[in-house]
């Protein structure tokens, strides 16, 4: 029975990729449900569990259930404390271990392990915290593959990354930013032109890292004047401006699209243009932020209203940041800005450095 406790937390924790991101793991067995805890009966001690899978599942436990809660991150069962049903809250991550229905729709509980929900916020805080002060964002450039090192230019700054060590590597997954996303990688993922997250102790002078954990991705970056809307599709057809050629732009559930409004692009467009004017070396701008920016951009931008494909039309100009696939003539967008005009006409490197600032910027760590 112990060892089958301890796998299960195994499993609960590292299905926890919001909280420590961790290798990828095989789905539960039949036995055992994992998710977030919806709605609590506490006079039947009944749960409604949304699975990770999307599902809902009704978890069911008797006066003898064993009820565990275990820290975020922790895999040792013997780091768990016994706690009341009553003791569980709605907004828990639960590992119920026990006899599942044929559906999948029910399970009689005889172990529930729970990882509270305010210790998952606390966890992820000083994570968060973690990274925005060991943490560095921007573009490899450069890989030595024998001193299993890389380059990254991150705003006006070039920093040596080391990761030779007992580094943890992570892939961002081809639609996705968010680091609960990312899969187990390693050094030989990682090329140039990637984007790139790396945390560990920095160097005096800020311009070396020894990695700890590393996590990268291939994406692209456009900028272009929509040409025709698909509100129906959820589509958009822009011409790049670099490259003068077409592009369909995709848009799902997961897109996040917002919309400057005309006095903050008008602000931010003179910003970026007297940084590029007269800013340079120590002056400029980190990475994650535009040139002059008080501020992360990535928050300025996540503040916005969003907005949806309806609400664009053509002439718009927009900037887009999407997975890079096979396909030059297609993308799907993770994030979208509008309302950009001003911005592509004051600076040409105005959508790499805001869409990249969005996406990868100091303020902006994993999840």
């Amino acid at each position: 029975m112990r060892k089958l406790y301890t796998v299960a937390a195994l499993v609960f924790c590292l299905y926890q990729a919001s909280v420590q991101a961790q290798p990828t793991t095989p789905s539960p067995a039949r036995n055992q449900v994992i998710g977030q805890a919806m709605s609590i009966d506490t006079a039947s001690r009944r749960i409604t569990l949304r699975d990770d899978r999307g599902g809902t599942v009704a978890v069911s436990s008797a006066e003898n259930t064993s009820v565990l809660r275990i820290p975020p991150g922790e895999t040792d069962i013997k780091k768990a404390a016994k706690i009341a049903f009553t003791d569980i809250g709605s907004g828990d991550r639960i590992l119920a271990v026990g006899a599942l229905s044929q559906d999948g729709k029910e399970l009689q509980a005889r172990t529930l392990v729970v990882m509270s929900k305010s210790d998952i916020a606390q966890k992820q805080q000083r994570e968060l915290q973690d990274w925005q002060t060991r943490g560095i964002a921007g573009t490899v450039s450069s890989v030595d593959a024998a001193a299993k090192s890389f380059t990254v230019k991150a705003g006006q700054k070039m920093i040596a990354v080391d990761a030779a060590g007992a580094t943890e590597f992570r892939r961002y997954a081809p639609d996705s930013v968010k680091f609960s996303d990312s899969l187990a990688s390693s050094f030989g993922d990682i090329k140039p032109g990637d984007q790139i997250r790396a945390m560990g102790d920095k160097s005096a002078d800020a311009l070396s890292v020894k990695a700890e954990r590393v996590v990268s991705g291939s994406f692209r970056q456009l900028a272009g004047t929509i040409s025709a809307v698909r509100a129906d599709a959820n589509e958009i057809r822009i011409n790049d401006l670099a490259s003068k050629k077409p592009v369909t732009i995709s848009v799902n559930s997961a897109s996040v699209m917002k919309k400057l409004s005309p006095v903050l692009a008008a602000t931010l467009a003179r910003r970026f243009r007297s940084a590029e004017g007269g800013t340079s070396g120590a002056g400029a701008a980190p990475a994650g932020r535009g040139p002059g920016v008080s501020g992360d951009i990535g928050q300025l931008l996540d503040r916005l209203p969003a907005v949806s494909v309806a609400d664009l039309k053509p002439g718009d100009a927009i900037m887009i940041f999407g997975s890079a696939g096979n396909d030059t003539g297609h993308l799907t967008a993770i994030t979208l800005l509008a309302g950009v005009e001003p911005l592509l006409t004051a600076s040409p490197n105005a959508a790499r450095d805001i869409m990249a600032g969005w996406n990868f910027g100091e303020g902006n760590a994993p999840e």
